[in-house]
C-alpha cells in the first residue's frame, strides 16, 4: 500500500521521465495522464499492485530492469533512453478508467475496451499524443507474450510475436520483465 507522498512522488518522477524524452506530443500525453486516474488507479482488481498508485508503480518498476536488459544488447540493438521510458511507463495506459470502486473492493468497470483488447487499446491512447516506433509498438503490444495473442481471439498470431521478437529482442524480455513484476512482485 502506498501513501499519498508516495502517490504524488511516483507521478512527479514519471511526469519528470516523460517531458526528458521531448517527444512531440508529450505534454499533451502528460496532461491527458494527469486528467486521468493513471497516477491512482490499481494495477489490478485482485492481483498485481491492487491498491491506490499501483498503476503507477507497476510502470514505474518495469523501467529500471528494462534499461539494464537493454545495456546488456550488442550496441547496435540497444533502444534509445526515451523509448524505455515511454515502453515501460505508458504499456499500460489501457487500465486507466478500468478500475471502479475501493481498495479491498475494486473491480472492472463492465463494457470498459481494455477487457477485449488491452495492449491494443494502450497502443490507441499513447498514438493520439506521441509517435511510436515500431520497435515500441512491438513492445507494448506483446507485453503480456503469447497473452497478448489469445487475449484478442487471434487477431495477433503467436507467429506474428515470433515475428517481432525477431525484429527486437526486447520485445521478448519486456515480456518476461512485466511478467516477473506482475506475478513475483517483491
Amino acid at each position: 500500500m502506498l501513501t499519498e507522498s508516495e502517490i504524488f512522488a511516483n507521478e512527479t518522477y514519471i511526469i519528470d521521465l516523460l517531458r526528458k524524452t521531448k517527444r512531440e506530443g508529450i505534454r499533451d500525453y502528460i496532461h491527458y495522464l494527469k486528467n486521468s486516474d493513471f497516477f491512482i488507479a490499481p494495477a489490478s482488481t485482485k492481483y498485481h499492485r491492487n491498491y491506490p498508485g499501483g498503476l503507477a508503480e507497476h510502470c514505474l518498476n518495469l523501467l529500471e530492469p528494462l534499461k539494464l536488459s537493454n545495456s546488456r544488447l550488442k550496441r547496435d540493438e540497444q533502444l534509445p533512453e526515451d523509448s524505455l521510458v515511454i515502453t515501460a511507463l505508458c504499456h499500460d495506459v489501457c487500465k486507466e478508467g478500468l478500475y471502479i470502486g475501493e481498495y479491498g473492493n475494486y473491480r472492472t468497470l463492465e463494457g470498459h475496451p481494455a477487457n477485449n483488447k488491452h495492449s491494443t487499446l494502450s497502443i490507441e491512447r499513447i498514438k493520439r499524443y506521441i509517435r511510436l516506433t515500431r520497435i515500441e509498438r512491438d513492445v507494448i503490444l506483446y507485453h503480456m507474450g503469447l497473452f497478448s495473442c489469445y487475449e484478442y481471439g487471434m487477431e495477433y498470431t503467436p507467429e506474428d510475436l515470433m515475428k517481432a521478437i525477431k525484429r527486437h529482442p526486447l520485445v521478448q524480455i519486456f515480456a518476461a520483465i512485466d511478467m516477473e513484476e506482475t506475478h513475483w512482485q517483491r
